[in-house]
């Protein structure tokens, strides 16, 4: 019998860079892209009706930004990882994603394997 996949939601601003992320995801037959989303709000919204175990979250977007949408996803869903996922890399913007909640912090160079082995490793953590 197969495992279930790992249900994930993307939010980012970017449609293009989302749909990056989806033809990478659906190529792995353990991982399943549940529904996407284009700013905080709609994210949180998101996981409220499909209840993923990942999150992959973008930081500039419209209102919440990705930091507060983080924030309230990890208050409201604790079971959710949310991986944050962004082209800024200072370590700051890495200290305040941990502060918000985020189970791991990648940039947006990150490469696919890195990414899909924090995908995975979220879900060892259920």
């Amino acid at each position: 019998m197969a495992a279930t996949p790992i249900r994930i939601v993307i939010v980012d601003d970017n449609k293009f860079y989302r749909k990056i992320i989806c033809s990478i995801i659906k190529k792995n037959t353990s991982l399943q892209v549940v529904a996407e989303a284009e700013g905080g709000l709609s994210g949180i919204q998101a996981v409220k009706t499909h209840r993923p175990e990942v999150v992959l979250m973008d930081i500039n977007m419209p209102v919440p930004d990705g930091l507060d949408a983080t924030r309230i996803i990890a208050t409201m869903f604790p079971d959710t990882k949310v991986i944050v996922l962004t082209m800024h890399t200072d370590e700051i913007f890495s200290d305040r994603a941990h502060k918000a909640g985020a189970y791991c912090f990648l940039g947006k160079d990150c490469g696919k394997e890195k990414l899909l082995s924090a995908i995975k490793a979220c879900s060892l953590e259920q």
